[in-house]
């Protein structure tokens, strides 16, 4: 893809998309990294001295990465873009100032592998017949399908070089991935089945008891948000971390500061029991109940 300027294209860059608003700037780096492209110009219009635009490059950067719902934007780039470089320069025609932002981008995958991810997406989520669900059937039905269909990538994990294993391509295509990988499949299918939800980073604990880099997801059902980790479901062969509350997942789930922020957390509010559990029912106080009376049973019977 090629961006185009159009009429009023300052001489610097005449590929250059010119906008006037961080928000213009941010949705035409947006549509750059969703087409894979691997250099994005961007003539914003500022009185900002190109030696101070350090801040407007992070800033649009960011904006491009912001959650929309779309299966193919927010997390989804965020979590399969690999270096982001950026320059900038000042630029001026007809009296009017600008700044000639640069990105140098790299990506885990290309648009043509992008593009076979989108087939299969629509094909998955064709083949679960979803029509009539709730969210958490939804939920439940998607994350089925990536534990039946895709296995932990052990053979590539050392393999640094090995990138694609980070992608949703290598979950739903070639059916192996790291943990990446599978929280990117997941969060495409969700949205794209019509259900919110978000990719956290963070530590995780394996079953080693050993910390590594790790990505799950939260998912939105009702009012508030559950914790799920296919990856650790898929590896240990339990359901374990499906649509969990926040305690005890986050014992071996600790997540990286920026999803500590209090603005991040009252926005995407983790429920406080797990999904389908509302408190001790009455039930579990009779399950209660019977256990004590067959201790106290216990101890009579041994003081006799």
């Amino acid at each position: 893809m090629v961006i185009s300027a159009g009429a009023g294209c300052f001489a610097a860059d005449k590929t250059a998309e010119v906008c006037r608003t961080q928000d213009e700037a941010a949705a035409a780096l947006r549509e750059a990294m969703k087409e894979r492209e691997e250099s994005a110009g961007i003539c914003l219009i500022t009185d900002t001295a190109a030696e101070d635009s350090e801040d407007i490059i992070g800033d649009i950067f960011e904006r491009a990465l912001e959650h929309t719902g779309d299966p193919v934007e927010g997390d989804y780039l965020r979590f399969q873009y690999e270096s982001c470089n950026a320059s900038a320069k000042p630029v001026s025609e007809n009296g009017e100032k600008a700044v000639l932002l640069t990105y140098t981008l790299s990506y885990y995958d290309d648009a043509e592998q992008e593009a076979a991810v989108d087939e299969k997406a629509g094909e998955i989520i064709g083949s679960l017949d979803l029509d009539g669900m709730d969210d958490a059937e939804k939920t439940r039905a998607i994350y089925s399908y990536l534990l039946d269909n895709v296995e932990y990538d052990y053979d590539n994990l050392a393999d640094e070089d090995y990138t694609l294993k980070r992608t949703a391509y290598a979950a739903l295509i070639d059916g192996k991935a790291v943990c990446q990988g599978y929280s990117a499949a997941f969060y495409r299918l969700l949205l794209t089945a019509g259900v919110d939800n978000r990719i956290i980073f963070g530590t995780g604990i394996n079953s080693s008891g050993e910390s590594e880099d790790h990505t799950w997801n939260i998912v939105r059902i009702g009012d508030a948000y559950y914790n799920t980790d296919v990856t650790r479901d898929d590896e240990l062969g339990e359901d374990r971390y499906f649509l969990k509350a926040e305690n005890p997942f986050s014992e071996d789930h600790i997540r990286s500061e920026e999803y500590l922020k209090e603005e991040f957390a009252s926005a995407y509010e983790i429920s406080e029991t797990d999904y389908g559990k509302t408190g001790i029912s009455i039930l579990d106080h009779i399950g209660a109940a019977a256990l004590e009376f067959r201790k106290l049973i216990q101890r009579l019977i041994e003081a006799l």
